[in-house]
């Protein structure tokens, strides 16, 4: 079944899916590390913006992890923030923690706000349109304090045989496909919802083109490399993670 993104994220059964994950995956905690070694010089990360936060899986670890004064997470679904005010409360950290139904190029209210801006569960991955994704970009930039950190991870091109291939041909069409080159249906739990699959340098290209610097962007294949740990890419997403600093 074809379904739009808000659509396809407000479905019971999916957020159960997403629900069943409680914890931090290794590389987000790794970028969590990251992000502390990159603000170090210039205070504690005491501010955290989330977009993104589906049923909250790693705003306990953020929390755990950064002993945040607040946090602010957000999320396009309503029905997913219902389970994220859920989680907050057990976790005991809805005290600190503000959760909004909104659209993600829509918050852009707020200026040099946040210690850490986060973009994870590859929420990018189901904004389709390029100008929509600058304008999160965008929005993450603006709300980051001077010399923030961003963080998120993205669906990537490059994985099994199969996706890389047809990425390839795309890319090699690219005159023809221009800005629609990574698109690609994705979903589960048998809805079909449009994706969009970043090649490493268009999403160094995308995250420089609104003023982040010092970007640093590993595929999961890398970044188990770095820890000389191999990586299975038949069977894993492979996604691209990225840090980056205001």
């Amino acid at each position: 079944m074809k379904i739009g993104n808000k659509e396809f994220w407000e479905i019971d059964n999916v957020i159960d899916v997403q629900d069943g994950i409680k914890h931090a995956t290794d590389f987000e905690l790794f970028m969590f590390e990251k992000a502390k070694e990159r603000y170090a010089g210039f205070g504690e990360i005491k501010t955290i913006k989330i977009f993104g936060c589906g049923t909250g899986r790693e705003v306990e670890a953020i929390a755990r992890t950064f002993n945040p004064d607040s946090i602010v997470a957000s999320d396009i679904a309503e029905n997913m923030i219902v389970k994220c005010n859920e989680n907050l409360k057990i976790w005991n950290i809805d005290h600190i923690t503000e959760t909004l139904v909104i659209d993600a190029k829509e918050y852009n209210k707020a200026a040099n706000t946040f210690d850490l801006v986060t973009i994870l569960n590859s929420m990018l991955t189901y904004v389709v349109e390029k100008t929509d994704r600058i304008s999160i970009f965008k929005n993450a930039y603006q709300i980051a304090k001077p010399n923030g950190v961003l963080i998120g991870t993205v669906h990537n091109q490059e994985g099994t045989f199969l996706k890389t291939n047809y990425f390839r041909l795309r890319n090699l069409l690219s005159f023809y496909y221009k800005d629609k080159v990574g698109c690609r249906t994705t979903g589960y739990n048998g809805y079909k919802v449009p994706g969009y699959y970043y090649k490493k340098s268009d999403l160094y290209n995308d995250i420089q083109s609104v003023g982040f610097t010092k970007i640093e962007i590993y595929s999961l294949d890398e970044y188990y490399q770095l820890r000389g740990i191999t990586y299975n890419r038949k069977t894993g997403y492979n996604n691209l993670i990225f840090i980056a600093q205001k």
